[in-house]
C-alpha cells in the first residue's frame, strides 16, 4: 500500500485515546511472578522483569508511554506497571494499527528528556497527524460529533491495520522455550582488562561518511559503517568503496568511547570516530551478547564529561560465573584471568545464551 499524507488530518492525542496513569507497584512489596512488569524505560518494550501481583495488573491491548523514558510501547498481555506509566487506550485498537499509531507518537519522543518529561498533560495535549475516514469522493468524512476532532475527523484505523499488514513482515519465531537457570551468588569479580590481551582493545582507522557512498539499506558489496549511535546496534550506515584500507573483521565488540555505546559486530565493519574495538580468543556472538549487556550496565559512570576510554573500559570489573569441578571453582595457577585464579565459565556463558528465546534467530 502507498503511504500518502497528503490527506492526513491533526488530532490532539486525548481525543483519540482514553489516557490515564497506572497504579503502580511498590517495588519493595513486588513478589516474582509471570505477569510483565512495564516500566518507564525506552528499551525492551518497556518490560523490565516478571511479578505475580495481581492486584495491581493492568489489562492489554493498550500503548503505554513512560515518563522519562517517553516512548511509545504496545502492550498486548496484561500487565504490571511501575510509576509515572500512562496508558493510551482506543476501543478500535489492536496489534496491527497500534504498531503504526506508536510510530507516529514516537516522532514526538524528541521534545522530551529528563529536564522535561512526557508527563500525562502534555501526552494529552500532543498533537498528531493521522490518516483519516474518506468519502467516496475522497474527501473527509466528518462525525458530527466531534468524538475525535473538534473539526470532525475521524482516524482510519483500518488503513492504519491493513497498511501495517502489507508490509509483509512475518511474527518472529522461536523453539527455545525456558533459558538455563542460575544464580550468580557464587559469581566471582574480574577485571575486564585481564581477559583480554593489550593488542586486542585498540582503536582503528576511522572514516568520516563523506569519504565513500552511504545508505540505508543494505546492498551487495558494502559494509557496515559503525558509529557512536544506539540504534541499529550502532550500524549508522552502509559503505561503499574501495578505498577502505583498515577493514575490520566481523566477531568484535565495538565502544563509542564519548557515548559509552556498545555493541557486538558480526561481520566486517568500518568505523567513525571514537570508536574502541575489543577482540578475545574467547568471544563469539553468544559470550558478546553477553559480554556486552555486562558492559553495559557500566554506562551510568560515563557521559561525554567522563568518556569511557580505553583505560576505564581494562579496569571495569565485572561479575562472570566460574568454572567448577565437583562444585568448586577450578583454580589456575597461573592466575592470567584474576588473581585468585579464578576461570570465567566461557561454556556456560555460551549455552546460557543460546537457552534465551529467540537466541536461535542471532
Amino acid at each position: 500500500m502507498n503511504l500518502n499524507i497528503s490527506k492526513w488530518k491533526p488530532f490532539k492525542v486525548g481525543k483519540v485515546f482514553n489516557c490515564s496513569v497506572t497504579k503502580p507497584i511498590d517495588i519493595n512489596q513486588a513478589e516474582i511472578g509471570n505477569c510483565p512488569y512495564i516500566t518507564r524505560s525506552s528499551i525492551n518494550n518497556g518490560l523490565s522483569g516478571y511479578f505475580a501481583n495481581i492486584d495491581l495488573i493492568n489489562k492489554g491491548n493498550c500503548i503505554t508511554i513512560g515518563a522519562e523514558g517517553a516512548v511509545a510501547f504496545y502492550q498486548s498481555q496484561d500487565f504490571i506497571a511501575g510509576i509515572k506509566v500512562y496508558t493510551l487506550r482506543n476501543p478500535n485498537l489492536n496489534y496491527f494499527n497500534a504498531m503504526f499509531l506508536i510510530t507516529v507518537l514516537n516522532k514526538m519522543t524528541y521534545l522530551y528528556n529528563y529536564g522535561r518529561a512526557r508527563i500525562l498533560d502534555k501526552i494529552i495535549g500532543e498533537e498528531i497527524m493521522l490518516p483519516v475516514l474518506l468519502t467516496e469522493d475522497c474527501m473527509p468524512k466528518l462525525d458530527e460529533n466531534k468524538q475525535y476532532s473538534d473539526s470532525g475527523y475521524v482516524p482510519d484505523f483500518k488503513f492504519m491495520e491493513d497498511y501495517i499488514k502489507s508490509l509483509h513482515h512475518q511474527p518472529i519465531t522461536t523453539k527455545n522455550k525456558k533459558p538455563i537457570g542460575f544464580s550468580c551468588i557464587d559469581w566471582k569479580p574480574f577485571v575486564f582488562g585481564n581477559l583480554i590481551t593489550s593488542k586486542n582493545i585498540y582503536k582503528s582507522k576511522s572514516y568520516s561518511k563523506i569519504e565513500f557512498e552511504t545508505c540505508n539499506t543494505p546492498r551487495e558489496c558494502y559494509v557496515h559503517f559503525v558509529s557512536r549511535t544506539e540504534e541499529n546496534n550502532s550500524v549508522d550506515c552502509y559503505a561503499f568503496g574501495n578505498d577502505f584500507s583498515d577493514i575490520e573483521e566481523g566477531n568484535a565488540i565495538t565502544v563509542g568511547d564519548t557515548t559509552s555505546t556498545i555493541s557486538y559486530q558480526s561481520v566486517s565493519f568500518v568505523n567513525g570516530d571514537h570508536i574502541i574495538v575489543i577482540r578475545a580468543d574467547w568471544l563469539n556472538k553468544y559470550t558478546g551478547m553477553f559480554i556486552v549487556s555486562l558492559l553495559r550496565k557500566e554506562r551510568y559512570r560515563y557521559s561525554y564529561g567522563r568518556a569511557f576510554l580505553m583505560d576505564s573500559i581494562k579496569n571495569t570489573k565485572l561479575l562472570l560465573p566460574v568454572k567448577k569441578k565437583n562444585g568448586k571453582p577450578v583454580i589456575d595457577d597461573s592466575h592470567t584471568f584474576s588473581d585468585e585464579g579464578y576461570l570465567p565459565d566461557w561454556a556456560w556463558i555460551e549455552n546460557y545464551i543460546k537457552s534465551l528465546p529467540y537466541s536461535d534467530r542471532i
